[in-house]
């Protein structure tokens, strides 16, 4: 059975919300374009998935209207009919949203009936692969939503999710809230529905090195009920001085570090369900799973990883959280001196992306491609110094690791609970920890095509994989 969910950025949910319940009393409509990540299978429960993303909002205006009241509404489909031409030319799919103002707040027998005849017509104008999402509005908010495959079947939504500032959860399901005695601390300080959030919440962790190892143990132990877990590598001698869980016996065995991961995790018996991906990102094998987060925190130090990262944040509307440690040892008047950078970004449209930050390199991260695709190439441009060295082994001190996985959570926590109220998200902070000092560096001033251009946040799928050439 194939599943669905919706994200929406939080100023496209204010639109719907402000035109379609106004304060006539009078049921309003709304065209939407969406982005459509077709998901062939869940992570978790295997089953494909489909998710639908908010693009952009129309109202139908009062001149398309042909009638309307708090029970009804009736207009002309001229405009449905030139806005599917343009999801055709743009790869997208057109939906509508109306409101029931005085409810009931569920489908009714009409919209059935309506939507039908709108989906028959979309498949008529654009082919069998059209969808319909349509989105239902009443009393004080978002109530239901679906996605018609056909004009005799569609699935219901099971949540909506906003980006973009506040993350938020609307689930559509009736399942209450289950009580978790090991939870009870964290709900005196930052209630239930934050649990409840965290229990649904799906949570990609790119990394399970030394900032994703005491990241994976802070977000278990905050109730995530779903955690994926990628990372090629296994356990040396040389992470066990900050490789939570891992053991000399895991060294001695080359045990891989999402195995370690996923051990320490099921061994707290809180109920998580994890996902464990030993392949790079980029891999095809990780494709559908990473369409499938809900929150994803970057913890791998490569520049090449970030790259496709920062393009999936933007493509999917799926927040990206990049973590990033530098330890550097200098000479100062005679004495050595640690120096101590750490750093957690926030990716989302809104946000500014880690190539308009000066994060990512984009030359390193070709780099980094070639000696994964074509190691004998990579080989034989170090040796003539097209291409630059591995260098020599970074410094590691499990103190600062875990508090920049700290960092990042705490800013998971902002955008879903607001505990340094409305104005405190913090999209790029720098702690120097040599200095006691954080700090927010800026970014360029003109921003670049994936994070400054609304073209392609939301887009979803598109070929190839988020435009990227390798």
């Amino acid at each position: 059975m194939m599943i669905a969910d919706l994200i929406l950025r939080e100023h496209h949910l204010s639109t719907l919300q402000a035109e379609l319940l106004r304060a006539d009393g009078k049921e309003h409509a709304a065209y939407v374009i969406f982005g459509i990540s077709r998901i062939g299978a869940d992570p978790f429960t295997h089953q494909p998935r489909l998710r639908v993303m908010v693009k952009d909002v129309f109202a139908v205006n009062d001149d398309e209207i042909k009638s309307s009241d708090h029970q009804h509404i009736s207009w002309s489909t001229e405009r449905f009919v030139q806005l599917l031409a343009r999801a055709e030319r743009e790869g997208l799919q057109l939906g509508i949203a109306h409101s029931h103002p005085a409810g009931p707040t569920h489908f009714s027998a009409q919209d059935d009936a309506n939507e039908a005849e709108l989906i028959r017509l979309s498949q008529n104008r654009n082919g069998a692969d059209a969808i319909l999402p349509s989105l239902l509005f009443a009393g004080e908010g978002f109530a239901a939503g679906r996605v018609w495959l056909s004009p005799t079947s569609f699935i219901n939504l099971g949540s909506a999710r906003t980006v973009s500032s506040s993350w938020r959860t609307i689930s559509f399901d009736q399942e209450g809230s289950v009580e978790n005695r090991a939870l009870a601390r964290q709900d005196l300080a930052l209630g239930p529905e934050f649990n409840q959030a965290m229990r649904h919440l799906r949570v990609g962790v790119v990394g399970a090195g030394g900032t994703g190892s005491p990241l994976l143990q802070q977000i278990a132990r905050m109730g995530a009920g779903y955690i994926a877990i990628f990372d090629p590598d296994y356990v040396e001698h040389s992470n066990l001085n900050r490789l939570y869980g891992a053991t000399m016996m895991d060294a001695d065995q080359g045990n891989k570090k999402v195995d370690v991961a996923r051990r320490e995790i099921d061994r707290m018996g809180l109920g998580t369900s994890v996902a464990t991906f030993d392949a790079w990102i980029g891999s095809p094998a990780c494709r559908d799973a990473l369409k499938s987060m809900d929150l994803i925190f970057g913890c791998t130090d490569d520049h090449d990883g970030r790259s496709l990262l920062n393009r999936l944040a933007y493509y999917y509307l799926i927040p990206v959280i990049d973590i990033g440690l530098a330890l550097r040892v200098t000479e100062r008047h005679g004495l050595t001196c640690l120096e101590a950078d750490g750093r957690a970004t926030v990716l989302e449209p809104g946000c500014a992306c880690l190539l308009c930050r000066r994060i990512v390199d984009a030359g390193v991260a070709a780099e980094e491609a070639l000696r994964r695709n074509d190691p004998v190439e990579y080989e034989r441009r170090k040796v003539e110094a097209y291409v630059r060295g591995e260098g020599n082994p970074s410094p590691a001190v499990i103190s600062f690791t875990t508090s920049v996985a700290t960092m990042a959570v705490e800013e998971m926590i902002q955008r879903m609970n607001r505990f340094r109220g409305v104005d405190g998200d913090i999209a790029n902070r720098v702690r120097k920890f040599n200095m006691a000092e954080d700090f927010r560096p800026g970014a360029k001033k003109e921003p670049c095509r994936v994070c400054g251009s609304d073209r392609v946040h939301g887009i979803g799928d598109v070929q190839p994989f988020l435009g990227r050439a390798g």
